[in-house]
């Protein structure tokens, strides 16, 4: 779906997510990744431009998510993913893998996006957690 056919709402994030300087992803109700910033892509190696929208499926393995064991955590308990089945905030700290082969300790917090017509995706801000590597 282009980025002119997503809800206002979406199109309004997208646009306040290209100025921040905290990295952050973006969602719509099917859990697609429609945008991610700039200091997103830094920190997890890879352009949004060069990624690409791509289903939750795919995002939520893409950059391997897994807690401090290294044990893989499923798509359905992602923070995103949590916001999308409960439309509540979500945080949970856990890391990543980068594209450059880097593990990341991150803190991600989600919430929904919510316009007139009810929720319409979902965002989630994340930066590195003090001490984890």
């Amino acid at each position: 779906m282009a980025t002119d056919q997503h809800p206002v709402e979406i199109i309004l994030a997208r646009g306040l997510m290209s100025n921040l300087v905290t990295p952050a992803f973006l969602v719509d109700l099917e859990g697609t990744l429609v945008f991610y910033n700039e200091a997103a892509g830094d920190l997890l190696g890879m352009r949004f431009e060069e990624a690409g929208p791509m289903p939750a499926t795919q995002w939520g393995t893409f950059f391997v998510p897994h807690d401090e064991s290294g044990a893989p955590i499923p798509v359905p308990e992602l923070p995103l993913s949590r916001v999308l089945a409960n439309g509540r905030p979500s945080h949970r700290q856990m890391w990543v893998r980068s594209t450059r082969g880097e593990d990341r300790g991150l803190e991600v917090s989600a919430f929904a996006i919510v316009g007139s017509a009810g929720m319409r995706g979902a965002m989630a801000i994340f930066w590195e957690a003090p001490g984890a590597a």
